[in-house]
C-alpha cells in the first residue's frame, strides 16, 4: 500500500484546540467515484462542528497478468493502465473539489492519497477510519460499492460512522432521534453520538413495538437518564408498520422532524459472511436521512 500526503491545513492546523473533532471521509476512485454531494455533505457537517476534515482518495492498483495469459486476451496492460489512470485523475479531482469546498467553508482539511489493490479497497477504507474519531459515508442504491465501503467502515474500524443519502444537502443538526430497543449496540451508539446530543435542542428516543420484543425499562427511562443530563429529552412509542424495519424506523423518525437518527449497526458472522440485522440492512439499502450508526 502507497500513501501520499498532503497537508492543505494552513497556519491554523497549529493553532488547533486539542479537543477538536476529526472527521475521516474516505473517497471512492474506482470502479466508481465518490459523488460531489458526500464532499459538499462532509464539509458542511465538519463546519457546523468546528471540526477537522480528513479526506482520503483510494486509487487502486491492479495486478499485471503474466504475458503468457495476456497474450490469449484482450489488449490486458493498456486496459490496466486505463483503469489506474481513471483511478489518479478522480482521486486529483476529488481532493482539489474538496479543497476548494473546505477553504470556502473555512473549514481545516488535510487530504491524502492512499494507492491499495482492488480486493483490499474496502478493508483499506476501515484501518483508515480507525485513526480518527467518526466517518462520514455515502450510501447510492444504483452504486453497490458504496454500500461496501460503509459496511466495511461500520463493522471493521471500530468508529462510528455518518451515513449521508444521496439526494440531501446537511443542515443545521437541531433535532436527533435516538432508535432504542434496549441492545448492546443500541447503547454504544448513544455513547458514540455524545457530541450531538449535548448539542442537540431536542432528543427523542424511539421505540419501535410489533417488531420484536422490547426489554424493560423502555426509551422512557433512556429519556429521564438524558433530562436529568440537562438535555431536552423525551421519549416516544410508534408501531411497527412497514415490510422493512430499517425503512420503518427512518420514516418514523422523519414524521417526526428528525434533522438525524442515531442507531446501533447489528451484524454477525456467518463462516466468512457477515449477516447484517434487518434494521441496519433496511437503512443501508436506502438511507433517508443522515443516520449516524455504532458497531
Amino acid at each position: 500500500m502507497e500513501i501520499d500526503d498532503c497537508n492543505r491545513g494552513g497556519p491554523r492546523e497549529m493553532e488547533q484546540d486539542m479537543t477538536t473533532a476529526q472527521y475521516f471521509l474516505p473517497l471512492a476512485t474506482y470502479p466508481d467515484s465518490s459523488s460531489g454531494l458526500i464532499i459538499s455533505n462532509a464539509v458542511a457537517f465538519a463546519a457546523h462542528n468546528g471540526a477537522h476534515l480528513h479526506a482520503c482518495a483510494l486509487t487502486v492498483a491492479i495486478p499485471h497478468i503474466p504475458n503468457a495469459w495476456s497474450s490469449l486476451l484482450l489488449d490486458t496492460p493498456k486496459m490496466i493502465e486505463h483503469a489506474e489512470t481513471l483511478s489518479r485523475d478522480r482521486a486529483a479531482t476529488l481532493v482539489s473539489a474538496a479543497t476548494n469546498l473546505a477553504a470556502s467553508a473555512e473549514v481545516e482539511l488535510s487530504c491524502r492519497t492512499v494507492k491499495t489493490t482492488l480486493p483490499l479497497l474496502h478493508d483499506t477504507a476501515a484501518t483508515e477510519a480507525r485513526f480518527f474519531d467518526l466517518a462520514i459515508l455515502e450510501c447510492i442504491a444504483d452504486v453497490p460499492d458504496t454500500r461496501i465501503v460503509a459496511e466495511a467502515v461500520i463493522f471493521g474500524s471500530g468508529r462510528p460512522a455518518i451515513i449521508f443519502p444521496n439526494k440531501t444537502l446537511v443542515g443545521l443538526i437541531d433535532h436527533l432521534v435516538i432508535a432504542w430497543d434496549g441492545s448492546r449496540a443500541a447503547a454504544r451508539a448513544v455513547n458514540d453520538a455524545k457530541p450531538f446530543i449535548h448539542k442537540a435542542k431536542r432528543v427523542s428516543v424511539l421505540s419501535l413495538t410489533g417488531e420484536k420484543p422490547l426489554p424493560e425499562p423502555s426509551g422512557a427511562h433512556l429519556a429521564e437518564i438524558l433530562v436529568s443530563s440537562g438535555i431536552n429529552a423525551s421519549a416516544t412509542v410508534a408501531r411497527f408498520a412497514s415490510s422493512s424495519i430499517g425503512q420503518s424506523i427512518q420514516q418514523t423518525a422523519l414524521e417526526l422532524g428528525a434533522d438525524m437518527l442515531i442507531m446501533g449497526g447489528f451484524g454477525h458472522s456467518r463462516l466468512r459472511d457477515f449477516v447484517l440485522g434487518g434494521a441496519t440492512d433496511g437503512v443501508l439499502e436506502n438511507p433517508m436521512l443522515p443516520v449516524l450508526m455504532s458497531h
